[in-house]
């Protein structure tokens, strides 16, 4: 393989048509150019060069050689420009996850406080429930994922960003609706509406029912949070769900939220990333930026 080191100094020999010039062009001593240039020709088994009294002249092979060689350095110097390029790209884009939650109630007023502070920075945005962006993750498709508590994932870091309560929504109607907390027992009588499996909220009210030992006597699984909302609006059921996804809906009266008695309703969300690989400027800047106190979601 050729050494393009060698085949810039042969470019200047050829260009200068004297090794000593070419030393100097290139800030180089002259021996080393000469040593160089032999090097170069046994590595392709000929002479590139005639030396005369008065410098020197390329061979057939040598300028044979010349046009491709400095091909090869003009198409060196582009890709070091289109990486620098591309570098410079990188550092100012995020690849970043968010489970649906917090992609539809919180992340609209992260990004526009990101813009504000780093207008420079573009962030790409993939949607999922907690397991598909904890997959992207690992595969490095991902840098960050703004997600439910991952677990048993031990190339990841998590570090907790935004705290919140679940609670039990019901119809303005419900028979529940008068009250202001329910015992969470209460729900062994009811339809629950749930979200899929994967997501962090099913497993958070999963937990939550093993643990008070509580089985509604239906469940029926939706795809999305405003799907189950709409759901107990129209009557369908009661879910639980976080507080910070319902603010719009208690404002207008259209959905009630009830404290769950007798259960541990608080809730973390969490930016997480994995440890073995270095994160780009622009996650680092999106960090810190979660690192600062958030408003509450808009009502």
């Amino acid at each position: 393989m050729l050494d393009l080191s060698r085949l810039r100094i042969f470019c200047a020999v050829a260009r200068q048509g004297s090794l000593t010039r070419a030393a100097e062009e290139l800030y180089l001593a002259q021996p080393t150019v000469s040593q160089q240039i032999q090097v170069l020709e046994r590595e392709l088994g000929t002479a590139l060069l005639i030396r005369l009294a008065r410098g020197v002249e390329l061979t057939e092979a040598g300028r044979a050689l010349l046009p491709f060689a400095e091909r090869m350095l003009e198409l060196a110097a582009e890709a070091e420009g289109a990486v620098h390029e591309a570098a410079g790209l990188a550092a100012r884009r995020l690849l970043l996850g968010a489970g649906n939650t917090l992609a539809t109630y919180v992340l609209p007023d992260l990004l526009r406080r990101l813009q504000f502070e780093r207008p420079e920075i573009t962030v790409e945005i993939q949607v999922g429930n907690t397991e598909e962006l904890v997959e992207l993750l690992e595969r490095g498709r991902l840098e960050l994922a703004l997600v439910g508590v991952p677990h048993g994932h031990r190339h990841l870091s998590s570090e907790p960003f935004l705290e919140d309560e679940l609670v039990l929504i019901v119809a303005p109607d419900d028979p529940l609706a008068a009250q202001q907390e329910v015992e969470i027992r209460a729900l062994a009588e009811r339809t629950l509406l749930v979200r899929e499996s994967g997501s962090a909220l099913q497993a958070a009210t999963a937990a939550l029912l093993i643990e008070t030992k509580v089985e509604p006597r239906h469940r029926i699984t939706l795809a999305n949070l405003e799907a189950i909302k709409r759901s107990v609006e129209a009557g369908l059921g009661i879910a639980i769900v976080p507080a910070l996804a319902i603010s719009r809906e208690v404002s207008s009266g259209t959905l009630r939220p009830l404290r769950l008695a007798g259960a541990v309703t608080r809730r973390s969300f969490v930016v997480t990333w994995r440890h073995d690989r270095p994160l780009s400027p622009a996650a680092h800047a999106f960090l810190s930026l979660l690192r600062k106190p958030l408003d509450p979601p808009s009502s």
